[in-house]
């Protein structure tokens, strides 16, 4: 909570993920790899750790966890839970240079948990393009989003840039115990966009 009043732009919510979203957005990390490599798992706005928590649980325990926090406080307090994950203090927009410096191409998964409707539309889609040139060809990225602005021009236009990005995005349910509800992204297929959608100038 302080670190979001002292930088809400960054942190962007005032309360941790909770465990029923943690899960959500950990259930798209897979539980094993291919024999000839180790899954790679990226967690951008990683906070302190709610939802790396959940991603470590999920994990193949000798798969490659990398969790990115920009703001330092979140990010020692991160690494003072020893949960065994790789944590990077960088803005999410360097993932290149951080899958180049821990010797991989590409992630198999990136969780999101960055406040994306805080995000202007130039951010949100240089980060989008970013993410899914990122991921392997069969990667998966997932994100999370609030009830609190679903219907804001903001998130209208996250959903929008998502579907420039990944060929395949199925929005989950709503859970609305969770405070405040929110719901997933889980998106696929990424760069394969449809032809038609992103000709179209009123998207």
């Amino acid at each position: 909570m302080a670190a979001a009043l002292r930088s809400p732009r960054e942190v962007g919510t005032l309360l941790p993920s909770g465990p029923e979203l943690a899960r959500r957005l950990a259930a798209v990390v897979p539980r094993s790899g291919p024999r000839e490599r180790l899954p790679v798992v990226v967690e951008v706005g990683a906070g302190a750790g709610a939802v790396t928590a959940a991603i470590v649980q999920q994990a193949d325990q000798d798969a490659m966890l990398i969790a990115v926090e920009k703001n330092a406080e979140l990010a020692e307090q991160l690494r003072a839970r020893q949960l065994g994950v790789r944590v990077v203090t960088a803005d999410a927009a360097t993932l290149p240079a951080i899958l180049a410096d821990h010797g991989v191409d590409g992630a198999d998964v990136i969780v999101s948990v960055l406040p994306w409707t805080l995000f202007g539309p130039q951010q949100q889609r240089e980060l989008l393009a970013i993410f899914a040139g990122a991921l392997r060809v069969d990667g998966v990225f997932t994100a999370a989003a609030y009830s609190v602005g679903y219907w804001t021009r903001a998130a209208r236009r996250f959903r929008r840039e998502l579907e420039r990005s990944f060929g395949e995005v199925l929005p989950t349910r709503t859970m609305w115990r969770h405070l405040p509800p929110a719901m997933t992204y889980v998106c696929r297929c990424p760069g394969q966009v449809d032809v038609g959608l992103t000709a179209d100038p009123s998207r």
